[in-house]
């Protein structure tokens, strides 16, 4: 079959929605598929100066021939200049929503004579998703929305979307008490709809799609609609195996979180725990690497604390082996949303399949899965004297910091049988249509 995919994130950036789909295109190119995509360029590229935007001409598509995950043809949309705040992100993809719509309504070259046999719309970002409703009806093809995160119930939290950013600016406090309620009310009957009249859904975590399927009956909805667990179990771009604890400073905990500084993570949890078990005479030393919205608020309430905290910048995936071989355990980190309950973040596979301990902080689905697999330990969210007395136990007694070789096996067995089989069971569905 020909597919099309419309995404927001496409290689050659080595994001989790870029790895994901660098694989499941792997997946359904083996079977014969052909992938064509319709994606922005890669985000480094998206912070131009106006003036700059304006005379490369970046607000027109263009198409690259070359393979790219998998891909034969990717059509790169415009876009609009891409900054760091909520407003200015969604406005990026407000606007890189309207290129893509402007090319499915338009096909411009390559697309002038293309007509998919399925379109897979990838959310987020949120607009894809009615994007892809408009390509299907503009196609005449059926289409299915690859769902990666508790979308929309994580609309119903943005009350406190900027809760772990430090105090709102101005320009945040006029715009929640209006401009938000109502763009959140829209964007969601706006996700609903889409995922109502989607063809399929593929979701990566189990809750997730029980709780869709629910909803789709109370709707009204056909129950045949197929909605597959399709986990971010990507492979793993690092060689790294530690299954053993074996540490000459016993009385020292080393902590590395490695990920988005993010809203949905509130990581001065962590931070304040340090803070705790400091406090209690214990040697906690803790490692950022990654970027991200919180982390100017991270240093100050590091700072406020007198917690001691390293910080290092997002690198590539494949450059992490240095900073594993450092941790004694990894930290999976999110607040307490419910909405992130039907979350599990994908951190949580790459760290079970290199056998390091994880200290999750977590609650519903990535709760059961490491504690069913022995792969650390949980505690609650947002309850730091909670993970500081776990820090204390793991010096007091380091042989927890061991963990099962049960957890690299079950990803294994995700990534190289069940996932692909779920996506699989899907796309088969319209290939006998």
């Amino acid at each position: 079959m020909k597919i099309l995919i419309i995404s927001q994130y496409w290689a050659p950036e080595n994001g989790v929605p870029q790895r994901r789909w660098s694989w499941l295109t792997g997946v359904l190119e083996a079977e014969g598929h052909s992938v064509t995509v319709i994606a922005p360029p890669p985000h480094y590229n998206r912070s131009p100066s106006l003036v700059e935007w304006w005379k490369s001409g970046s607000f027109r598509a263009h198409t690259e021939h070359q393979e790219i995950n998998h891909a034969q043809t990717v059509v790169r949309t415009g876009f609009f200049p891409a900054g760091r705040s909520l407003t200015q992100r969604i406005l990026n993809q407000a606007a890189v929503a309207s290129a893509a719509l402007w090319v499915i309504l338009k096909k411009p070259g390559v697309l002038k004579a293309y007509e998919p046999d399925l379109i897979i719309g990838s959310v987020p970002a949120l607009p894809t998703a009615v994007v892809a409703y408009i390509a299907s009806k503009r196609f005449s093809a059926p289409y299915v929305i690859d769902l990666r995160d508790a979308w929309p119930d994580l609309i119903s939290e943005h009350d406190r979307w900027n809760s772990g950013l430090g105090e709102p600016s101005l320009r945040e406090k006029l715009l929640s008490r209006g401009p938000v309620q109502l763009l959140g009310m829209l964007t969601k009957r706006a996700i609903n709809f889409s995922l109502r009249s989607s063809d399929a859904l593929l979701v990566t975590s189990s809750k997730l799609g029980n709780s869709l399927s629910d909803q789709f009956t109370s709707y009204g909805a056909s129950s045949s609609k197929p909605v597959a667990v399709v986990r971010n179990v990507f492979p793993v771009e690092i060689e790294h195996r530690k299954l053993t604890h074996d540490r000459s400073e016993p009385k020292q905990l080393r902590v590395l979180y490695a990920g988005t500084l993010g809203r949905a993570q509130n990581l001065t949890n962590a931070v304040r725990a340090v803070a705790i078990a400091q406090q209690d005479g214990y040697d906690i030393a803790i490692r950022f690497v990654g970027a991200g919205a919180a982390r100017q608020e991270l240093v100050r309430v590091a700072k406020e604390l007198q917690v001691s905290v390293e910080f290092s910048s997002r690198i590539a995936a494949e450059d992490l082996s240095e900073h594993y071989d450092w941790a004694d355990t990894a930290l999976v980190h999110l607040t307490n949303w419910p909405a992130l309950e039907q979350a599990v973040p994908s951190k949580t596979y790459e760290l079970m399949s290199c056998g390091i301990h994880i200290s999750a902080v977590v609650s519903g689905e990535t709760k059961e899965i490491v504690e069913e697999l022995g792969a650390g330990h949980v505690v609650a969210p947002e309850s730091p004297r909670e993970l500081a007395s776990l820090w204390e136990s793991l010096i007091d007694s380091p042989a927890k910091l061991t963990v099962s070789d049960a957890g690299a096996t079950w990803v294994e067995v995700q990534r190289k049988s069940v996932a692909p089989e779920e996506l699989l069971r899907v796309i088969r569905k319209f290939e006998s249509n």
